[in-house]
């Protein structure tokens, strides 16, 4: 573990992670589909683990908790390294709405120099993120209203919350981990909606 991954810890996670292959397969043929849009991404293939997990840590926004030991993601992306199914490869991923030019740029020249192959990838638009401008304010994150969809032990409870920028609603969700199957907490913004689940805080 390097020294600059020491000072972050399981709660600084803003990503989701993609560390086995079900949950991969489960983005691709589940949420992916379902999206408008067409998130950003870089995919490549590892003969080696190590090398896969490396490879994420070369990137500014990956870094490896203290205390879980496990790869987090500071920004709100899917991420993470999986061996694929019936198969000695292993796969690194690095997705999302936020995902910028600049990172996705960052992850195929990282992801090639630790001996990855490219299986795909999707060129994002988007340039480099706002610098934090000091407006991420938890606190003025109002609630709006509560809605269960669904019935019986499978019933997904969705908690909606209004917040005044995307850094207000990413502190917000930061600060309130989802321990519970089927509860979503969604934060809805002039930016973006953001949410999080049990896996982790992600774009809509």
């Amino acid at each position: 573990m390097s020294l600059a991954s020491a000072s972050f810890t399981e709660s600084d996670n803003l990503g989701t992670r993609q560390d086995t292959f079900s949950l991969a397969t489960a983005y691709w043929m589940g949420s992916r589909p379902k999206m408008l849009r067409k998130d950003p991404f870089v995919l490549f293939e590892f003969d080696k683990e190590e090398d896969a997990r490396d490879a994420l840590l070369e990137l500014p926004c990956i870094h490896v908790a203290s205390d879980s030991k496990k790869l987090i993601c500071t920004e709100a992306l899917y991420f993470g390294c999986y061996q694929v199914e019936n198969s000695s490869q292993f796969e690194a991923i690095v997705c999302g709405d936020d995902l910028t030019f600049e990172l996705w740029e960052q992850a195929k020249e990282s992801f090639t120099k630790h001996g990855g192959r490219r299986r795909n990838d999707l060129e994002p638009t988007k340039r480099s993120s706002a610098p934090d401008s000091g407006q991420a304010k938890a606190d003025e994150v109002e609630f709006i209203r509560q809605d269960v969809v669904g019935s019986g032990a499978n019933a997904a409870t969705y908690r909606t919350y209004r917040g005044p920028n995307a850094e207000s609603a990413r502190e917000f969700l930061k600060k309130n981990p989802v321990t519970q199957q089927f509860l979503y907490l969604v934060v809805e913004t002039p930016e973006g909606n953001y949410g999080r689940d049990v896996k982790g805080i992600y774009k809509e």
